[in-house]
């Protein structure tokens, strides 16, 4: 199959799921949310199940459909001023709940000298950077462990780092996790990781559309750091 036709296909596979996937989710939620029903406790924790289970497609889907327009070139960007304190209390408010939900503890560190720094950035796609990296260190980060987001003064750039005390990652793969399909055995849980990966793809695609590159380093049992920098405007 083509390029142009392999593009097209996804697009069009998207658009026919985009609306039961919407269907699904927001009826679960009406049942969760309303007290119309008198559901069990393990009726309700099935359907939250099923909830979260749909968030997951969804958010795989829109990847999948964002890495088609990167590489085809058909992404678009709206970039604008924005300062590095707003773009992670933005950031903070769209993780919170998750990682509440999950026991882990989360912080942000930023340098004082980075308190009234500005960036040139796509608001909405640096945060989805930031929300796939941290999903990915959640997933795999036992319950009362550690995620930090770090924002350092590196010369005239900052330097973002998501670092994280639960999954840690092979050496001799630290280059296949910016696969989309990759596959690569969790240290945290031993199963089919793949879609995790996708969102790893699409993190990639975004820095390196923002001038810069994605390093990570890991210790084995110890932790993992996912870093890029950014300049200063």
């Amino acid at each position: 199959m083509s390029k142009n036709k392999n593009d097209e296909f996804i697009s069009i596979v998207w658009h026919e799921l985009r609306t039961p996937l919407t269907s699904i989710r927001w009826y679960i939620s009406m049942i969760l949310e309303w007290d119309m029903w008198d559901i069990s406790d393990d009726a309700r924790k099935a359907l939250n199940h099923c909830y979260d289970s749909s968030v997951r497609l969804i958010t795989l889907v829109n990847d999948m459909l964002a890495l088609s327009k990167i590489e085809s070139w058909k992404m678009e960007y709206y970039m604008q001023k924005i300062q590095i304190t707003e773009i992670l209390k933005l950031v903070y408010n769209d993780v919170f709940l998750e990682i509440e939900s999950k026991w882990v503890n989360f912080e942000i560190e930023i340098d004082k000298d980075l308190k009234d720094k500005f960036i040139n950035i796509d608001p909405d796609k640096i945060r989805q950077v930031f929300i796939n990296l941290i999903n990915n260190a959640v997933k795999f980060t036992d319950v009362w462990w550690k995620i930090i987001i770090k924002a350092s003064k590196v010369k005239n750039k900052v330097k973002f780092e998501v670092i994280d005390n639960g999954i840690w990652i092979p050496k001799e793969k630290l280059k296949e996790i910016f696969e989309k399909f990759s596959q690569i055995e969790s240290s945290m849980q031993r199963q089919n990781t793949s879609w995790l990966w996708i969102w790893l793809a699409l993190c990639k695609n975004f820095i390196k559309d923002f001038w810069s590159e994605i390093e990570v380093k890991s210790q084995v049992w110890e932790w993992s750091n996912f870093s890029f920098e950014l300049n200063l405007i």
